[in-house]
């Protein structure tokens, strides 16, 4: 049997205009991908090959899902318009679908299912027609040759259409207070109702009440309090005695200090209530407050200095190698460098800083980008006063002048650095997301802990190197 996935855009359009998601087919259900619940349902069915249609974009489920052999099915991609009936996709679809039966999940719909059950010998044994259906889509076996269809009166399986906040809020609830055990969702560890991904750090006075759902690289600060019916994704802070209850905070958000979410979806800086959609703008005091204070005082004296020492160190560390390296990548042509203008920490004036990159092809380059040899030259700006060793990630002046007044060059605490909190991290390296952990870090940071920061990212950037 194959599967066919049909979803038009019109039916997930919610999730962009009122969630603000990016990308509906990967909204997260639990910490699991909506597309990766249907996957995992067609494989159960006995699918091998697996299509999916839509008339919106697919760019981003395709890089995600690739060709589907980590679920050890044939993926496949293709458009139609929204005027498509079932008919038509069949037409335009005709090599995929005549030489097999075919289920047909219509909708952007959630399959209620159970992963203990064997659905394959089940449907072969269904007649063609309808399995189940909602207001929002349905569920068909069809083989394409035949036209005696009949409806199927016992539905072995579920049909929940998420078609609103409220529906996507009540569906997650539901799923993790009562059948997290029927699918396989993320997370690691042994304890039932309790699912936590990779690299989180949930402080000793931090309290988890199950269930919860827990992302990668999560930061659960002292006195705060997760659970209980909580869904955390990934890249996210819960900073200090903050409390989380019967909500789902999404990725890339950051809770400040001292904050209640409760029945409530957050995500970035706004927070949702599911019945009726209403939003609100988050204004955290704590977070910009805390920026401002950071900047001036003994204590940046102090980060002075040990930046300083710090970098001397690494210049001398690394010295020998850079002389010895890079001229010969520069020979090479694997070492390319020019100049980029970038905001300093005033945001005011400008600082000029080369842009090395290095062409990871050969062991001579994946050493010299292992050492972070292409920091090198910058090491001497933290010296002179320019750059800090650790903080934001430069904000060239054109990158600011095309994204507006969102980017981290024009918030309170940008402080540009050779590395960046975020590379410590290891959370995307990118605007918004990065100025999430960037804008913690320059609150809770302290001088010495920035030693310890540094040669995370030095770390991080040997990793990626070797897993490159």
């Amino acid at each position: 049997m194959k599967t066919l996935l049909t979803i038009r855009e019109n039916s997930y359009a919610w999730v962009t205009s009122t969630l603000q998601w990016r990308k509906p087919l990967l909204l997260p259900i639990c910490n699991k991908p909506f597309v990766e619940f249907l996957i995992d349902f067609a494989v159960l069915a006995g699918s091998r090959d697996i299509r999916l249609l839509s008339d919106g974009s697919l760019q981003e489920v395709e890089q995600y899902c690739e060709n589907g052999s980590r679920w050890g099915v044939q993926m496949s991609y293709a458009h139609i318009k929204e005027s498509d009936d079932l008919q038509t996709i069949f037409e335009k679809n005709r090599r995929f679908c005549n030489d097999s039966r075919i289920m047909v999940i219509d909708g952007f719909v959630f399959i209620g299912y159970d992963k203990k059950n064997d659905y394959s010998a089940l449907f072969n044994a269904m007649p063609d027609g309808t399995v189940v259906s909602c207001a929002a889509g349905s569920m068909r076996l069809i083989t394409v040759s035949e036209s005696n269809t009949a409806n199927n009166d016992e539905a072995p399986v579920s049909l929940n259409p998420i078609d609103s906040v409220e529906s996507y809020y009540d569906l997650s609830m539901h799923i993790l207070r009562h059948e997290s055990s029927r699918y396989v969702l993320p997370g690691y560890g042994s304890e039932t109702d309790s699912y936590i991904g990779r690299n989180v750090t949930i402080s000793k006075s931090a309290e988890i009440i199950k269930p919860v759902s827990i992302g990668n690289n999560v930061q659960i600060l002292a006195g705060s309090v997760i659970g209980p019916g909580t869904v955390i994704g990934s890249n996210v802070i819960i900073d200090r005695k903050s409390r989380a209850t019967e909500s789902i905070v999404l990725d890339n958000t950051y809770i400040g200090e001292e904050l209640d979410v409760e029945h409530k979806i957050a995500i970035r800086n706004t927070l949702i209530s599911p019945p009726g959609a209403v939003s609100i703008a988050m204004e955290d005091p704590h977070l910009l407050t805390g920026i401002k204070d950071t900047a001036r005082g003994i204590g940046n004296f102090f980060r002075t200095i040990v930046h300083d020492l710090t970098a001397i160190v690494l210049i001398l560390l690394l010295f020998v190698p850079f002389i010895l390296i890079t001229p010969i990548l520069a020979i090479q042509g694997k070492w390319r460098s020019s100049r980029k203008t970038c905001y300093d920490h005033t945001c005011k004036a400008t600082v000029s800083l080369p842009n090395v990159s290095i062409e990871r092809s050969g062991p001579l380059s994946a050493l010299a980008f292992a050492l972070s040899l292409d920091r090198f030259s910058t090491l001497f700006r933290v010296i002179s006063g320019r750059l800090s060793l650790i903080g934001n990630a430069p904000m060239a002046v054109e990158e600011k002048n095309s994204s507006g007044s969102s980017g981290p060059a024009v918030t309170p605490g940008y402080r540009p650095a050779v590395f960046s909190y975020a590379e410590a991290e290891n959370w995307p390296i990118s605007g918004n997301d990065a100025a999430i952990v960037e804008r913690f870090y320059a609150i809770h940071s302290n001088p010495l802990q920035d030693i310890g920061l540094t040669m995370k990212s030095l770390i991080n950037r040997f990793h990626d190197n070797t897993t490159a």
